[in-house]
């Protein structure tokens, strides 16, 4: 549970600060597609979805899903690491577990 409260914490940062950033005027001067459409033309917060279209939403659920399912494979070797590296640095069984107050 404690790690997806994590990962909805990380995405709702990277959210808020993409909204901040589009709404204050920055894009990518370059194509998003073969047509010739730039990152300019699209609108900033939910009317974006209505100018990429379908096709270009498909594409964000698929890019987002692919890189769910890449962090579910690896997430134990990523643990097993950062175990690793506390159990290098001289950390016991309860510096590395959180305490219930």
């Amino acid at each position: 549970l404690r790690e997806v409260e994590l990962k909805h914490g990380r995405v709702s940062m990277l959210a808020i600060l993409g909204h901040i950033a589009t709404a204050s005027g920055m894009r990518w001067d370059a194509a998003y597609d073969a047509a010739g459409h730039t990152f300019k033309e699209v609108p900033a917060g939910l009317a974006a979805f209505s100018k990429i279209g379908g096709p270009g939403l498909q594409w964000i659920i698929l890019t987002v899903g692919v890189l769910e399912i890449g962090f579910y494979e690896c997430k134990d070797d990523v643990a097993a690491g950062y175990e690793a590296r506390m159990d290098k640095m001289g950390w016991d069984d309860a510096e590395k577990r959180p305490q219930k107050k």
